[in-house]
């Protein structure tokens, strides 16, 4: 640009000399100095045009970048190895996630998440459960009875910035990070919440938000092995207006807050969920500490969920690992889907029927940039409740559960 601009104004310059020289020297084609005069001329022309064909260049490659530095995309690859220990071999199965978003400035984005192939057990594309295919009753599926390798779409929202002051407003389908552990729905989770959020304030302490949970089915019993399974799909979680807090109290301490309501619905009956909710994480050196307590006033069903954390992995860093401890009691009629949690990514198993109570010991490992290894295990896994069931099974309360092992591997990129 300051080339081009250098070189126009020369040209100006020049012209203007060479009009009063073209008036007052000889127009004889012989004449020296105005042969020069004029070749100076058209040198300069020359250069203001390659100037203006390199600086549109610029521009052109300048749009480009821009377009490309507003557009962040990233997503991963999940290869997971799972036994429930309940008389079948090990399934291996797949997922793959892919996320972007574009800013069209400071105060306006879009964003989105897609998802493929949904854990589906490698080699097959379908769990279509009316031909029972070789799973157990312990695998514990939500089924979409159709083929699995589907893309479905886990969040697709606007966002605008610095909304009626210091606010933003998200409109679309989106994933809820609820209290400190997020166990009851993840930010990094399926998502699938279908509404608008309202969020004040830079730091986006104060969160209102109404809509539902529209992309998620759940069934009225799970299918198993002895050809007992339910294809009625219910939607216990309707239209519902939700409040999400959170509070420092230093720069290691955070205090968090969740209050749900389901709104009535004249077809659905009474709701089905009322949940209330506090929780608070804090760290000490390489310790990290994160607990919550919920409770669904409209049954009773009260979750617990306890996280101890040492070190810290770091996809970017090979060689960086984490260890951790969770203790978890979660009463059945708490937790509404194991597609919104985001600890672990683990199957709650069980949680609808008997619920659940016990340890679960992971770490991660990054083998490589981007490439983490993790494990996971349950320990003295309990039912909270009792529950018996002609084709399914009895357990008591406080008896035993079977257990849950996982290891997986996740390229991110």
């Amino acid at each position: 640009m300051k080339k081009y601009l250098a070189a126009a104004m020369l040209v100006s310059l020049s012209l203007g000399f060479a009009g009063t020289a073209f008036a007052a020297e000889s127009q004889d084609v012989n004449d020296i100095k105005f042969q020069q005069l004029k070749a100076r001329v058209e040198a300069l022309r020359s250069q203001v045009a390659d100037a203006k064909k390199e600086n549109k260049e610029i521009e052109e490659k300048k749009d480009k970048s821009n377009v490309m530095r507003k557009l962040k995309l990233s997503g991963d690859v999940r290869v997971k190895a799972i036994n429930q220990h309940i008389g079948k071999h090990t399934t291996i199965t797949e997922s793959v996630q892919l996320l972007g978003h574009y800013s069209f400035d400071k105060d306006w984005m879009v964003g989105g998440k897609l998802g493929f192939m949904s854990d589906n057990n490698m080699g097959t594309t379908t769990r279509d459960t009316y031909n029972m295919p070789n799973f157990s009753a312990g695998d514990q599926r939500y089924d979409d009875y159709q083929a699995s390798d589907n893309i479905w779409i886990m969040g697709l929202y606007l966002k605008k910035n610095n909304f009626l002051g210091n606010n933003s407003i998200q409109v679309g389908r989106m994933a809820p990070g609820i209290l400190a552990t997020q166990y009851w729905s993840g930010a990094g989770s399926s998502g699938f919440y279908d509404g608008v959020r309202l969020a004040f304030g830079n730091q986006e302490n104060l969160e209102l938000w109404y809509g539902n949970w529209g992309g998620v089915d759940t069934y009225d019993k799970y299918w198993n092995h002895m050809n007992n399974f339910s294809t009625t799909k219910t939607k216990a979680l309707e239209k519902n207006f939700m409040i999400l807090a959170k509070h420092k109290l230093s720069p290691v301490t955070t205090v968090y807050g969740f209050f749900l309501n389901e709104l009535q619905d004249k077809e659905a009956g009474d709701a089905n969920y009322k949940m209330r909710g506090i929780g608070f994480s804090t760290s000490y050196r390489d310790w990290r500490l994160a607990a919550d307590f919920t409770k669904n006033i409209a049954n009773g069903a009260v979750g617990r969920f306890f996280r101890l954390r040492y070190k810290g992995s770091d996809r970017a860093v090979p060689g960086t690992w984490t260890l951790g401890l969770d203790y978890m009691k979660i009463e059945p009629g708490n937790l509404y889907a194991s597609a919104l949690n985001g600890v672990n990514d683990i199957s709650m198993g069980l949680k609808d029927s008997i619920g659940i109570d016990g340890f679960v010991l992971w770490g991660d490992y990054i083998l490589r940039r981007n490439l983490r290894v993790a494990a996971y295990q349950s320990i003295g896994r309990k039912a909270t409740n009792s529950y018996h069931a002609d084709s399914y099974g009895t357990w008591y309360k406080g008896s035993s559960a079977p257990m849950y092992s996982r290891i997986h591997f996740i390229w991110s990129f």
